[in-house]
């Protein structure tokens, strides 16, 4: 049969007429759903984009309006960004508990602040003497945050090459992976099992790890003295183009955690476009599973406790609707869309 007197395109993501729907259209039609939620005031609505300019605005005197339209685009695409850490936190919340933190990777104190806050002992490592600057004015006032300047391996080493970008100070790493990594100050590296020796901490008393050190996060927990107890919860970050070039890969590192008897739930999120700017996530699933990019990165929550790990599922599962996003879920997969 012949078809009608008219062609279709085939609107592929390589095809520029996708693109050019994606970069324009698409996001016009979501703002309706997804910037002005049905129940937000007239003065919420006001505040919100007011927000909204005020980060465009710095982004673009600090990083270029290039930098600005780009974040400015992922927010649209994809407006809902989970904090994993504050996630974590109101998973203790309902269990009424609060405990020890070691962030190994605090960077200015973002995930570690609420945790301090309400009342939680923290001991933070952060090797970059920029970050760390900030991280002790951010901590100035709060007596039960511990700042430690080492980095964290599987291993010791007095005064290692350690690199930063002018691209993003959160791609400090003991690794090159940018071409704007440049080796920028020498570091001692020291172990988790060191340093809880050193403090007196016992192992069993940590109740959360977060691991986020751009590339060393499997030997950050290798590092780990499990004989003696583990964390009832970590937070590590995967991301195969930092990992790869070191040995290991985001099922090294899951099915490494998964032998040591923790339940895992995913955090995807899209393939970064460029650092330095907004990143846009993706889902929650609950491993084993596959990652639906292979340049996907994200965090892998990985709870021991079931009542620990269903407070948390719960926690995911409220953003629904707190965010007015939809849920979609079966037996081995939770997806916020």
């Amino acid at each position: 049969m012949k078809e009608r007197g008219y062609r279709t395109r085939n609107l592929t993501a390589k095809s520029p007429f996708f693109q050019a729907f994606m970069l324009t259209i698409y996001p016009i039609i979501r703002i309706k759903y997804l910037y002005i939620p049905v129940q937000c005031t007239p003065s919420e609505i006001k505040m919100g984009l007011k927000s909204k300019v005020h980060t465009f605005t710095k982004i673009s005197a600090e990083k270029g309006l290039g930098d600005a339209l780009l974040t400015a685009r992922s927010r649209l695409l994809h407006p809902f960004a989970p904090d994993e850490p504050a996630l974590v936190l109101s998973a203790f919340a309902k269990l009424a508990q609060t405990g020890i933190m070691l962030d190994v990777g605090a960077h200015h104190g973002t995930s570690l602040l609420p945790f301090a806050r309400a009342g939680w002992q923290v001991y933070a490592f952060e090797p970059d003497p920029q970050n760390r600057a900030l991280l002790e004015a951010n901590t100035a006032d709060l007596p039960n945050v511990h700042i430690d300047p080492r980095a964290l391996s599987d291993h010791t080493e007095q005064g290692a090459a350690f690199f930063q970008s002018s691209q993003s100070s959160g791609a400090s790493s003991l690794t090159s992976f940018l071409p704007s990594h440049q080796a920028s100050a020498s570091v001692d590296v020291t172990t988790l099992e060191n340093f809880l020796a050193e403090s007196g901490l016992q192992a069993e008393a940590v109740d959360f790890l977060k691991v986020d050190t751009e590339g060393y996060d499997l030997m950050v927990l290798q590092g780990w003295p499990w004989a003696a107890g583990q964390p009832r919860l970590i937070l590590s970050e995967f991301d195969d183009f930092k990992t790869k070039p070191l040995g290991y890969d985001f099922h090294a590192l899951a099915q490494y955690l998964a032998a040591k008897g923790y339940n895992l739930l995913i955090s995807e999120w899209y393939p970064i476009e460029k650092y330095g700017v907004q990143h846009s996530w993706r889902r929650f699933a609950e491993y084993p599973c596959q990652l639906k990019s292979s340049r996907a990165w994200g965090n892998i929550f990985a709870v021991q406790e079931p009542a620990l790990y269903q407070a948390l599922v719960q926690v995911c599962k409220s953003l629904s609707t707190k965010k007015n996003i939809k849920v979609c879920k079966n037996t081995t997969f939770l997806q916020i869309l």
